[in-house]
């Protein structure tokens, strides 16, 4: 038991952790630093960007095709800093559940094993972002990537927390609505992958006006286009390459995910609302779930009417996985009830 705590311990903590590692990467990504080193794992040939003049000219005329940017360089070396530092606190986790007989639950060491698959791909995807300078399919991966670890971690920490019983009937109803919080939760990876696809695109601002993309004027979608997720290997992608219209096409799309997902959660709450209201400790996670979808809405339409300001731009990253880790709490909590034994 004293294991247990102390990876849960562990794994709240590296969940707040991850989440400022995602917050490093949407402003590196935000800020155009995404290939402000233009190797890896290091920068310009140093594990740190070059200080001293010298150094800067040497590393202008070995990549003189990039040219040294201090402060892009050094949002990209701190969010690989940053990573590296959670990479070791997954490590000792996943370390201290092998080594732990306490703690080596069935379920956790799927968690484990999967956090470190999850891992060593994000690191290759790490690297393939700057070496294959910012392919839209490689860093919306990465970016999904990043999602995926955080929340393997909070279920690693919702597995190690000790959960109150249930009387038999809201068992019963939890069970009747797990089902479609499970829908819930991959609409929102979904659409926190259209998010990422829009975001790699740089199909932000393409559409200046809301809610239609152009006011009065009519929109032509290409499909195939927006969504082909084989692109050119070699080109420059920092900036996009994309068409005006097919960048106004992504964003579209994922104002229209936007709209499902909003839909089809304010129904399933609604009902969830009245199924589980004997229950505290879901209708606290209820609440924050519809809370952070509110909060979540507004910072999207202040992305649009203020033109992608950096602090609400990072927000919206942020809350999306907030509202993920919700998701994922109400799922574990549906799916974990257990009947409390009448005496």
């Amino acid at each position: 038991m004293v294991k247990s705590r102390l990876v849960s311990r562990l794994a709240l903590f590296g969940s707040f952790f991850a989440l400022c590692v995602i917050a490093l990467g949407a402003f590196t990504r935000l800020i155009d630093a995404g290939l402000g080193c233009p190797d890896w794992p290091g920068c310009y040939g140093h594990l740190t960007v070059p200080l001293s003049h010298g150094a800067e000219l040497a590393a202008n005329l070995k990549y003189p095709t990039t040219h040294l940017v201090a402060y892009k360089a050094w949002a990209e070396m701190i969010h690989r800093y940053f990573v590296g530092v959670l990479s070791f606190l997954i490590l000792s986790i996943v370390s201290l559940i092998f080594a732990q007989k306490s703690a080596r639950s069935r379920s956790n060491l799927i968690f484990a094993v999967s956090l470190m698959v999850l891992l060593c791909y994000q690191i290759m995807l790490g690297q393939w972002t700057v070496t294959l300078k910012l392919l839209p399919v490689i860093v919306s991966q990465h970016l999904l990537g990043g999602f995926l670890i955080v929340s393997l971690l909070w279920m690693l920490y919702l597995n190690n927390k000790h959960n109150e019983p249930m009387d038999l009937i809201l068992v019963n109803r939890c069970r009747q609505l797990l089902p479609w919080a499970v829908i819930a939760l991959l609409l929102v990876l979904f659409q926190i992958s259209l998010g990422a696809w829009t975001s790699t695109n740089y199909a932000s601002l393409s559409c200046p006006d809301f809610p239609l993309c152009v006011n009065g004027q009519s929109l032509i979608f290409y499909w195939k286009a927006a969504f082909n997720l084989i692109s050119p290997v070699g080109i420059n992608y920092e900036g996009g390459v994309l068409p005006t219209a097919i960048r106004q096409t992504i964003q579209m799309t994922h104002r229209f995910g936007a709209l499902i997902l909003t839909t089809y959660l304010l129904v399933f709450l609604s009902i969830a609302f009245h199924q589980v209201k004997r229950s505290l400790r879901l209708m606290q996670t209820l609440y924050l779930i519809i809370g952070l979808l509110c909060i979540q809405i507004g910072i999207g339409i202040s992305n649009v009417i203020f033109k992608l300001p950096l602090a609400t731009a990072i927000a919206h990253n942020l809350v999306a996985a907030l509202l993920l880790l919700a998701v994922i709490t109400l799922v574990f909590q549906l799916a974990t009830t257990h009947h409390k034994a009448s005496t």
